[in-house]
Parts: structure tokens; C-alpha cells; sequence
């Protein structure tokens, strides 16, 4: 028999261990104490903002925020900091709301009138101050209770008094930090000037800063280039420049001004004027004028990793520690008009400003073909821009179809130099597509617009050439000859006529063949694993290659050998031969045809002074 003891049901909260939750923040949210300074600005901000939102005409008032440093005394034995700001300030009962109780904001019953005015939504804010501080304390006199000026002083161990004062103060909240130990280099002239401009620079009202150096400095005197007015576009470049080459290193290919719906995303965007191995991002974010960061990835698409912005936005959310953007619908819609804007911009480049497309092209053509794929539009609008190369010289895609109407091509660069010869003496125009992304493009664009498309490999090469009038059975004859000689290195021997007549071979080849005899070579020099994994890799395709020797009957040492009786003579030559098709079409030589190459020179030359000291001994 199970046995239970009832207890009685009480509903209890949660306890938190405050130092730990500051520790959390400290450790594994912010990226380091200095936040602090933004979460001051920030709360500062926001109770501007409110303030306005309260009905406060901006005529009667003009949002102020000052941070003063205050050095060590003898009734202070560690610097200070006040901030304070014109702002809503808080009643006794928001103060008990919203700074006792973790995770509540001030902002949150206008929050889902006016989100849009606001930074901060978390309610954690203040808790960053007592990363550098053991003591945080708020004095403030609210614009709904205008009679009344409270202090509260929080404590890290989750204590706070709270007491009305008698003291004389404008609307608005002071704060008032007390450095601890290993908070004071927060609390320099350097620190806070450096961090405020940081995060300051671009919100939209007055800071300032004061310090026993200097007093009134202003923090964030610059318009943001989103409230720029109508600019020349000198003008704007000229400005564009500027911010650009302070924050990211220049020079730039080109500025363009940036523009969302979604998210209400304004800046500026600049692509950089040299290629780029870099593909990670780095854009310079604000969320309502404050710095979120300076290296963001996730605001443009993954092809644009050639550009950098610096952009604001007001209706997209932050991550819990502020210092990046929140994945959601709003960003993948902002996002998507971003690349929505540089597709744009590159499509009129490209119709207006050939030479400064090409020259974008030439920084940035794997990001370019990157598009290409990605986007049917932006393919049938670039495409016939791009730059292929071809056996009758480099041409755009749009040049050639406008010449030649149908597009042929060969899908790797060794089989691009089999055909080419061949193609140019027939005034045949083939495009080379065995670099990166150009076979795709090709197939894509050809197919998105309608256009006849033809790929050439090696093995239909042989079909394309002319039959020789040479007899039947002399021909049948020679080749069983040839393929007896060659039979140890290349038995597939043929016999065509083809142009240009100085070519006297073509070794044709798949792309297989390439790949294993480049790792035969390479098995010569290796220990014993490597080549055993060579063998276990190319066993299997060996069996699927296809390689052959065709013989130009147009050229008269292919005629002369056909006529030769001399069996030795003509092994000799078809080795010579041989190896010089493979280095007429790039292919590596092994050991034996390194040996064919030498041994046929020497021959030669022996042969050459053979004949020199006869003609010399008959004079």
C-alpha cells in the first residue's frame, strides 16, 4: 500500500540570486563591462522619447543627456559618475515596477503604441552598472508627478531603499555610479569619450560629456547620414566617403544610398574596389541611432560579401544583449529588399556603365556568378555582360549570342584546348566554361531565355572530323601498325584530315583520364599507403576512360609515315608524336613519356650532326 504525506498547497515565486544574475550578464551576455555606458544612454534616451510621447511639445523642449566623471576626493575615495537627463523620469510606484522587479520595463505600457520610439525593451538594462559599480544610485522627478523627487539605491545583493527627498530638480533621472577596484578604467576621460562616441555618435539628442579636462564636449555633433536632406550625388559621395573610410578600410568602388519598408532600415552601403577572400560580413548596425555593433552579418544576403553598411533601423528587434539583430520575419523581409536594392544598382551599371561593370566584375566575379544562380531576374539581366572565354578570343555572353545565336560550349579547360585549334580553323566559335560556375550559368541563362544550347566533349570530337581519302586497305594496314607499336601506351590510334593542317595529332581524352594520370605520376613519388589509396581510387574508373590518338592525314609526316615500311622508324616516330599531342593539350608526362620526349631530341640532334660531319667530310 502506497503511503503519501499531504503538505498544504502554497504558490510561491521563484527566488533570484541577484550576483549570479550579474555574473550571467557580465560573462556570457554582454561583451564587456563598457556596456554599461550604452545601457545608461540608452534608459536616458528612451525617457526622452517618453517624455515627448507624453505630450511634451519638442518646442518646449530640447532632450539632453550629460555624463559628468568625478574624480577621487577625500570624501570620495573612488571616482563617480552622474548621468542625467530631461527625460519622463518615474513615479514612486514605477520605481517599485520597474527597478525592483527584473525583466519589467518602463516602456512597456507605450510599447505596443510607439515601439518604434524606444531602444530598449528588456527591463535588464541597469543591472550592467553594477559590472563596474557596487552601488547604483537613482535620483528622479517624474512629469507625472511633478512634486515629488525619490532616490533609490540598488545593491548587487539585491537590496534597495528606496526614500522621497527634499531637493530641488528638474524633470528627468540622475544616476550616480561609484567605481569599484576593478571598475575604475571605466571611469577615464579616454574610456568614456571612447565609449560614448561609440555608441553615441548617432542618437538624436544632445550628449555631452564633462571631465576635469574638459567640460561640454560634445558627443554626437554629426547628422546621421539617414536624416541627410537632398544631396548632389557629389555631395553625397563626398559625405558617403568620409563616414566610410573612418569605419571601414577603403577605397570603395562605389556608395549607394540604402532604403527598407520592412524594418525601416535607412544608411548607406559601400562596395569595396578589391577582391575579397572574406566572406563574413561586417556591417556597422544602429537600432534607433545607438550602435548596436560594427560587425553584423546577418543584414544582407550571403552573395553580398562584398558590401559594407552603415545603416539604422527602427523597427528591428535586438538581441537580448543588444549587440546584434534578432532573426525574424521583419529581418529576412528587410534583408531580402537590401539585396533587392543591389541587384538593382548592378543591373544599371551594367546597361549604363559597361566599363565600370566590367570593372566590378573583375573585383568581384565569384559573388557576381553567385547571383547569377541565385536569381532568375538578376541572370537574365547580367548574364549577357559576363565575360566568357573563347577559342576566337574573350567576349560577353550577349556579344557572342548576338554573333553566333546559339551558345556551344565545352565544360573543362582541358578539353577546351582540344577543340580550340580545331574549332578556330573551321571559324567555329567555342566558349570555354570549365571555370567556376560558368557551365550553370551558361545551361541557366540559356534556359530562363529560350536559347539553343550545345556541349562538345572529347569522345564526340573524333565524329566531327573529316574521313581521309586515303585507300581502304592501306589505311586499315597503316593503323593496325600504329596500334602495334603504341599498343603499350596508346592503342586506340585513328586517321582523320582536319584543320589547321599544322597540327599534326590531337590526343583526345575524358576529364577521367586527366585526373588518373595526374595521380599515376604522383604514386611514383609516394610511400606505400598513399599509393594504395591512389590505386583504390582510380582503379574503378580506369575501366570508364576513353583516350585516343587521331592523326591529321593534312599533315605530310602523318603522310609520310603512312607510306613507311621501317617498323622501328615508324614506333619512333608515333612516340614523338604522341608525347607532343599530350603537351600540345597540357597534359602531364610520366616517367616513360619523359624518357619518349628525351631519348626522340637527342635522336634528333644526333641525327642532325650525323649529317652536318658528312656534309663537311665530302667538301
Amino acid at each position: 500500500m502506497n503511503m503519501t504525506t499531504s503538505v498544504d498547497s502554497v504558490e510561491k515565486r521563484f527566488l533570484v540570486n541577484l550576483s549570479g544574475i550579474i555574473d550571467i550578464l557580465s560573462k556570457h551576455l554582454y561583451s564587456g563591462p563598457h556596456v554599461f555606458i550604452r545601457e545608461l544612454l540608452q534608459n536616458s534616451t528612451d525617457a526622452i522619447s517618453a517624455r515627448y510621447n507624453y505630450g511634451e511639445s519638442q518646442n518646449n523642449l530640447e532632450g539632453k543627456i550629460s555624463i559628468t566623471l568625478l574624480p577621487k576626493t577625500l570624501t570620495h575615495s573612488q571616482p563617480q559618475l552622474v548621468i542625467e537627463d530631461n527625460g519622463s523620469g518615474l513615479t514612486e510606484a514605477e520605481i517599485h515596477q520597474f527597478l525592483a522587479v527584473i525583466g519589467e520595463s518602463s516602456k512597456k505600457e507605450l510599447l505596443n503604441k510607439k515601439a518604434h520610439d524606444y531602444i530598449g525593451q528588456f527591463g535588464i538594462g541597469l543591472l550592467a552598472c553594477f559590472m563596474v559599480s557596487n552601488n547604483i544610485c537613482l535620483q528622479t522627478r517624474s512629469i507625472k508627478q511633478k512634486d515629488r523627487v525619490f532616490q533609490w539605491q540598488g545593491n548587487p545583493d539585491g537590496t534597495y531603499q528606496l526614500d522621497e527627498i527634499e531637493q530641488q530638480m528638474e524633470i528627468g533621472t540622475r544616476v550616480i555610479l561609484t567605481a569599484k577596484t576593478e571598475g575604475e578604467d571605466y571611469f577615464t576621460d579616454a574610456s568614456l569619450r571612447h565609449w560614448m562616441q561609440y555608441y553615441a555618435s548617432y542618437l538624436p539628442y544632445e550628449i555631452t560629456l564633462n571631465t576635469t579636462l574638459q567640460s561640454n564636449v560634445r558627443i554626437n555633433p554629426l547628422e546621421p547620414p539617414w536624416h541627410w536632406g537632398s544631396l548632389s550625388k557629389n555631395e553625397f559621395v563626398d559625405r558617403a566617403i568620409l563616414i566610410g573610410e573612418k569605419y571601414f578600410r577603403g577605397p570603395f568602388f562605389d556608395t549607394l544610398a540604402l532604403k527598407t519598408k520592412a524594418g525601416k532600415v535607412r544608411g548607406l552601403g559601400y562596395i569595396i574596389s578589391h577582391a575579397t577572400t572574406e566572406h563574413q560580413q561586417k556591417h556597422m548596425i544602429h537600432l534607433k541611432g545607438m550602435r548596436l555593433t560594427k560587425s553584423a552579418q546577418n543584414i544582407l544576403p550571403d552573395w553580398a560579401f562584398f558590401v559594407r553598411t552603415i545603416i539604422n533601423a527602427d523597427d528591428l528587434r535586438p538581441t537580448a544583449s543588444r549587440e546584434a539583430l534578432y532573426e525574424d520575419a521583419t529581418l529576412l523581409e528587410a534583408k531580402e529588399e537590401l539585396g533587392e536594392q543591389l541587384i538593382s544598382y548592378l543591373v544599371n551599371i551594367a546597361e549604363n556603365e559597361p566599363n565600370k561593370f566590367q570593372h566590378f566584375v573583375s573585383c568581384h566575379q565569384m559573388a557576381l556568378k553567385s547571383l547569377v544562380l541565385d536569381n532568375h531576374y538578376f541572370c537574365l539581366k547580367i548574364s549577357p555582360f559576363l565575360k566568357f572565354e573563347t577559342n576566337l578570343g574573350s567576349m560577353t555572353l550577349g556579344q557572342y549570342i548576338e554573333k553566333y545565336k546559339n551558345i556551344t560550349y565545352v565544360e573543362s579547360v582541358d578539353s577546351f584546348r582540344q577543340f580550340a585549334q580545331i574549332s578556330g580553323a573551321k571559324q567555329e566559335c567555342l566558349i570555354n566554361a570549365g571555370y567556376s560556375y560558368c557551365t550553370e550559368i551558361l545551361n541557366l541563362y540559356a534556359h530562363l531565355s529560350k536559347i539553343k544550347i550545345e556541349i562538345l566533349d572529347p569522345q564526340s570530337l573524333v565524329g566531327q572530323l573529316e574521313e581521309t581519302e586515303i585507300d581502304p586497305y592501306q589505311l586499315a594496314d597503316f593503323i593496325n601498325k600504329a596500334k602495334t607499336a603504341m599498343s603499350e601506351i596508346c592503342p586506340n590510334i585513328s586517321v582523320k584530315k582536319f584543320q589547321p593542317e599544322q597540327v599534326p595529332s590531337l590526343y583526345i581524352s575524358c576529364e577521367k583520364q586527366y585526373f588518373v594520370k595526374s595521380a599515376k605520376i604522383n604514386q611514383v613519388e609516394s610511400d606505400e599507403l598513399w599509393s594504395d589509396i591512389i590505386d583504390t581510387v582510380t582503379k574503378p574508373i580506369e575501366s570508364y576512360m576513353f583516350s585516343e590518338l587521331c592523326l591529321n592525314a593534312n599533315h605530310e609526316l602523318i603522310t609520310s609515315l603512312i607510306h613507311c615500311k621501317d617498323l622501328s622508324k615508324l614506333q619512333q616516330c608515333l612516340k614523338i608524336i604522341y608525347v607532343q599531342s599530350l603537351l600540345m593539350g597540357h597534359f602531364p608526362l610520366n616517367e616513360n613519356e619523359m624518357d619518349i620526349l628525351n631519348s626522340g631530341l637527342i635522336s634528333m640532334m644526333t641525327t642532325s650532326l650525323t649529317f652536318q660531319d658528312n656534309s663537311y667530310t665530302q667538301h
